[in-house]
């Protein structure tokens, strides 16, 4: 096979293809070019060519996400890798594993005034599970050190809690050159299992509480059994459980608590699950009013005390801990029916409160037009809060980041995920967060099986939702900061297919023909 004449790195490229990595995410540049042409000519990775960096990441982010496997990137030196690093931190707190490859320059060169060069070794230690270093040295002792890093550094994002790893290649001169050679490697395994089990029953008010989770139809059957043994589930829509008698509306269902009424929705036991919660309503009530014994349930490496009242962290795989539940704990019945009753409630005060055209309603008929199934991608800010208003009646798979909660790549994410999908994705996001990752649209494969709908408040509406900037006079300029951007023409120089709904007749039009952009204006309330 003629590849990169750099043999670690052609031993890169196979021990990606050998350990499963399928797609590559390549930006282009001149000292990445034997990482470029390596993971090109390696014929079982697809190569995916994204010229903007942070909507590299962000790509392979999406990728990974859908296709629930590790997606690598590669990008060149200097402040390329520093562009990926909201993505990544994204996957870091996601659990999305990445195999961040960046090209670097020679060690001595390092602070010596050469160009597009600075201290990469660890420049993300942060935010990434392990950083390596992959060295160019090919003696019999330099192979084998290289070929246990690779394979040391698949393995760290892959196995326990999944997360992005950076690995860091120095290239020395000649940069472009190919060989005929057949890349010798050895692929490196480990097993990871965690179990936990439950001595004695468990009885009582039981909450089992879920934020934001990737979509499994095995957790999600686990869960649906446990709601109908009298545990009240109560899982928001970015944690992908749904069902008969699991509460996703979160916030309104908290919100709508009063203190007189806290002492009949306290759980005995509270099982937390999944990453952060959107709801503030939720973290607040019960920070006020701890349940009797506070549980944290997942693969986090460190302490995590949502509600300043964690009494016992269970480091184990979700699965394994349901099931272990399911034979263990017997729920009230009347304690869930009460979860259950209020969630109902609250979703019919919501739909009659917002009828007309707003942004809620808006959002309510994009969610009713969508196909049973069908990935949703939410965009931060108002739309993710939105998307926690309504039960999940549609068994929709919901994606968002919140792992860091930026604005920085929510396009770039779902066009990522849908590169992995065969069936419709589609994104709901705001006029901001759409304009900060335009540069996603630049994209010689964008996928024709992702809609876009831009909700144009004119400005981040999510300032005008809270109670702190409206008291200040530079509310508009310096926190709604309206823009004035022409999406249409925006559209038009991508060449994505654009329309725009200014009412409900033209919003039901729009929705009827999947695809493109939707430009939907509406006034912020």
């Amino acid at each position: 096979m003629q590849t990169t004449d750099h043999t670690n790195i052609a031993t890169l490229a196979k021990l990606c293809a050998d350990k499963g990595i399928t797609d590559v995410v390549l930006s282009p540049g001149s000292r990445n070019a034997p990482l470029s042409i390596a993971m090109n000519r390696e014929p079982r990775l697809q190569c995916h060519v994204v010229v903007d960096e942070r909507c590299a990441a962000f790509v392979a982010l999406g990728m990974a996400q859908k296709s629930r496997r590790c997606v690598a990137t590669v990008c060149t030196s200097g402040t390329a890798l520093l562009n990926q690093a909201p993505a990544i931190a994204e996957a870091y707190y996601q659990e999305v594993p990445l195999l961040v490859i960046s090209a670097d320059r020679p060690e001595e060169w390092i602070d010596q005034a050469d160009s597009q060069t600075l201290r990469q070794e660890q420049l993300l230690r942060n935010i990434v599970k392990q950083s390596f270093v992959l060295t160019p040295q090919t003696d019999k002792n330099g192979k084998w050190y290289a070929n246990r890093t690779i394979n040391e550094a698949i393995n760290t994002a892959t196995n326990g809690r999944k997360g992005p790893v950076h690995l860091n290649v120095p290239c020395d001169l000649p940069l472009y050159e190919t060989r005929e050679t057949e890349p010798a490697s050895h692929k490196i395994g480990r097993i990871f299992e965690t179990r936990v089990t439950l001595n004695t029953p468990i009885r009582g008010n039981i909450m089992l509480l879920a934020g934001f989770q990737q979509p499994d139809d095995r957790l999600n059957g686990l869960v649906c059994k446990l709601a109908q043994k009298g545990i009240a589930v109560v899982a928001e829509n970015l944690s992908n459980w749904y069902g008969n008698g699991i509460v996703n509306n979160v916030e309104p269902v908290f919100k709508s608590l009063t203190e007189e009424e806290a002492a009949d929705f306290t759980p005995d036991l509270l099982i937390v699950a999944g990453g952060a919660l959107v709801s503030k309503s939720a973290k607040q009530f019960l920070r006020r009013h701890p349940a009797k014994q506070t549980w944290r349930v997942g693969m986090e490496e460190n302490i995590v005390d949502t509600f300043q009242h964690t009494d016992l962290q269970i480091t184990c795989d979700m699965s394994a801990f349901l099931e272990e539940l399911d034979s263990s704990a017997t729920g009230n019945n009347s304690y869930a029916s009460r979860w259950q009753q209020r969630s109902a409630l609250c979703q019919a005060q919501l739909a009659k409160a917002y009828d007309g055209w707003n942004e809620t309603s808006v959002f309510n008929t994009l969610l009713n037009s969508l196909p049973d199934g069908s990935d949703l991608h939410l965009s931060n800010g108002t739309s993710v809060r939105n998307g926690q208003q309504w039960n999940n009646t549609k068994g929709l798979h919901f994606y968002a980041n919140r792992g860091v909660s930026g604005i920085d790549g929510c396009t770039s994410t779902a066009i990522g995920s849908a590169l992995q999908t065969e069936g419709r994705v589609t994104l709901i996001t705001g006029d901001l967060c759409f304009l900060y990752d335009s540069n996603a649209l630049w994209n010689n494969e964008y996928p024709d099986n992702l809609t876009i709908y831009i909700i144009n408040n004119n400005g981040g509406g999510i300032f005008r939702k809270m109670d702190g900037p409206g008291k200040v006079e530079e509310y508009e300029r310096f926190f709604v900061t309206p823009q004035h951007v022409d999406l249409s023409a925006l559209c038009k120089a991508y060449g994505i297919s654009y329309r725009k709904a200014c009412n409900p007749k033209e919003l039901e039009q729009a929705v009827s023909q999947p695809g493109g952009i939707v430009e939907i204006t509406v006034s912020d309330q």
